[in-house]
């Protein structure tokens, strides 16, 4: 027989279940943009800290083409050497962090003008008598152009910065979706469970009750009758054989 104990245990139980569920849901969710979130800020927060290092690695070789105006062209030469390495270290670095739409083709468009730039800067230093005029006119429109790419991939990062913020703004609704599971599941099980309750608990007990009543009071024959097989069962039964003996007895006087 499934004894009305355990039909209640495994009405809490399945309640508990459902309430841990919902509450693993809950933490998942959380979890979840918590992370993407993160991954979001850091992926944007080192694209636009690259763009800054190429940037400022720019103005380094802007200065080392104006050495060699000067006529300092070791110093120039060294400076622009160094500063072409790290601009090719963050644009490298750059290039293995794409992940918002149109920032591969953005990286690419830095390549290809800072490749031209390179070329025309390395022979601008090395030219005997470099002057004003041919820089104005040939390097840094080819130096103002890796720039603006370069602007273009931190105006990219800086707008998916933004759209970060519009997701961190959405987020509650997203959290508020698992609560909502818990409470629906909650009300639910817990009208499943009081149904329970009343079925195999306390609509036995008043059917016993009345048919005891009426037995007493106005000698009708007790025939309640318990389907399931439980305490109620066997508390019915005893009844019976309790009324039945009272009435062989009554009989016999």
């Amino acid at each position: 027989m499934f004894k009305i104990r355990y039909k209640i245990i495994t009405g809490f139980a399945i309640l508990g279940i459902m309430l841990v569920i919902s509450g693993l849901i809950s933490i998942y969710e959380l979890t979840k943009l918590g992370n993407q979130v993160n991954r979001l800020l850091m992926d944007n927060y080192r694209s636009i800290d690259f763009s800054k290092q190429m940037n400022f690695s720019l103005s380094l070789q802007e200065r080392a083409v104006m050495l060699s105006i000067q006529g300092e062209k070791e110093k120039a030469n060294s400076l622009f050497g160094n500063a072409v390495s790290t601009f090719n270290d963050n644009l490298l670095k750059a290039s293995n962090n794409l992940t918002i739409p149109g920032e591969a083709g953005t990286v690419d468009s830095i390549a290809l003008a800072f490749s031209k730039f390179k070329a025309k800067a390395e022979e601008f230093i090395n030219e005997p008598s470099p002057s004003l005029q041919k820089y104005l006119t040939d390097v840094n429109p080819a130096l103002e152009e890796v720039r603006r790419n370069v602007e273009d991939l931190l105006t990219l990062n800086q707008q998916n910065l933004n759209q970060t913020v519009s997701v961190l703004e959405k987020s509650p609704y997203r959290t508020i979706l698992p609560g909502l599971i818990i409470v629906i599941t909650s009300v639910i099980f817990t009208i499943i469970f009081n149904y329970m309750i009343s079925y195999y608990l306390l609509s036995p007990i008043k059917r016993i009750t009345k048919g005891i009543q009426n037995f007493t009071k106005y000698r009708r024959q007790y025939d309640v009758t318990i389907e399931t097989r439980d305490e109620m069962f066997e508390l019915n039964e005893s009844v019976k054989d309790l009324i039945l003996t009272k009435s062989i007895q009554k009989k016999t006087e």
